[in-house]
């Protein structure tokens, strides 16, 4: 992973995509709107997991980061979305200082992958889990470190959208609406790959915005605050697009519920449309 760094947020800032990287699961013949279902379906499935296990959020959105930077490098063609999510959650409850049993893990994984598009409330049932599936957890856990070098240094957006919010000088009340507005914008990001294509003050200030602009608020008296946060409108733009792109699949998949039809974003269509597309791919 690259990092464009500048010195003034050096500590702020992640690793991000080269061009390169972005490259890999497209040279396994992969359409690019199949890969942001598969980054959705991922970040879709953890939150809810993150849900379930009632974690922290910015344990989940760790969980979230390391599952697009593995499956970045890595591609989808040979990878369980399953195992890939619940190795990720074991690794940023460990790294968080939130730890848990890999079978809570599990069972968790398993009732959010029956259900990627729920919002959580469910309590984790009890499953019986064998050794085995515990080593194949171990397993994953240690193809996704090596794979990233084992590098899980991590900044999420939460702490510097609550503490860019307050510089705004915002009264209390208008405050808790852009919050939390913002806050939903935050959870968003983690179902696209956002977070390995912008730095953490880039999502912060973009969902602050887009919280602003719904509450009709206006802050820090000019035009272009987001600049005092060494932010251009260039990557909010670019940020915004792959929002809408999220919330299109997030759409698709709920107007499919709605009308009675089967949802096409879970682990075994997408299972079916990695290999069809990698096979149909093979023979051009």
């Amino acid at each position: 992973m690259a990092s464009r760094k500048r010195p003034a947020l050096a500590r702020l800032t992640n690793a991000l995509a080269t061009p390169s990287q972005l490259q890999v699961s497209q040279a396994l013949g992969l359409s690019g709107s199949l890969l942001s279902s598969l980054h959705y379906l991922g970040g879709s499935l953890i939150q809810v997991a993150g849900a379930i296990l009632n974690i922290p959020a910015p344990t989940i959105a760790t969980s979230a980061i390391i599952f697009h930077r593995f499956h970045l490098v890595a591609g989808f063609l040979e990878q369980s979305i399953r195992d890939t999510v619940a190795a990720c959650l074991y690794i940023a409850s460990k790294s968080c200082e939130f730890p848990l049993r890999p079978s809570v893990i599990l069972a968790a994984v398993d009732t959010a992958c029956q259900d990627p598009l729920a919002v959580g409330g469910k309590r984790i049932p009890k499953r019986k889990y064998t050794r085995a599936n515990t080593e194949t957890l171990d397993h994953w856990e240690l193809r996704i470190l090596t794979t990233l070098a084992f590098n899980l240094h991590v900044v999420t957006p939460y702490t510097l959208c609550m503490e860019y919010l307050v510089s705004a000088n915002v009264d209390r009340d208008r405050q808790k609406t852009v919050a939390q507005r913002a806050w939903n914008y935050l959870n968003d990001t983690l179902k696209t790959k956002i977070c390995i294509l912008h730095q953490p003050n880039v999502i912060a200030v973009t969902a602050i915005w887009l919280a602003a602009r719904e509450a009709e608020l206006e802050l820090l008296d000019g035009e272009k605050w987001w600049e005092a946060f060494d932010v251009d409108t260039e990557d909010m733009g670019h940020l915004v697009l792959l929002l809408r792109e999220g919330r299109d699949i997030a759409i698709r998949e709920r107007d499919r519920i709605e009308s009675g039809r089967k949802p096409t974003l879970t682990v075994e269509d997408v299972k079916a449309r990695i290999l069809e597309e990698a096979s149909l791919s093979s023979r051009q």
